[in-house]
């Protein structure tokens, strides 16, 4: 096997590895969430929902219209993809905070109903 084949690799671990990270902290804020929860949490589980759910897209939007680029090996090319991943979190974020709106009223009153949040 190549050095590129390894760094290929290599580079595909962080990716899953990162996004496992980041869907775990969300499984744990909306499994955190109970009957004693205040709106604020829940409303704020729901926004991490949605802005991983958001990130997710525009990460395969962004893999599918450059996937006839010919990604480089290299380390700029790494600092490249770690910038890139830190602008579409963000991106995503503030996309929900802006234009969700009634889909976050209608998630976060949904979340209240099935844990009996008053």
């Amino acid at each position: 096997m190549e050095l590129s084949g390894i760094t290929s690799y290599l580079d595909q671990n962080k990716i899953n590895s990162t996004s496992a990270a980041k869907s775990s902290g969300v499984s744990k804020s909306l499994s955190g969430l109970s009957s004693a929860s205040s709106e604020e949490e829940v409303t704020e589980a729901v926004k991490s929902f949605e802005a991983f759910l958001l990130e997710q897209v525009i990460k395969e939007v962004k893999d599918t219209l450059s996937a006839d680029d010919e990604d480089e090996d290299t380390t700029m090319s790494q600092y490249k993809d770690l910038y890139m991943d830190a602008t579409i979190s963000e991106l995503a974020s503030q996309m929900v905070d802006e234009y969700g709106g009634t889909l976050t009223e209608d998630l976060v009153n949904q979340v209240k109903r099935n844990y009996g949040i008053e």
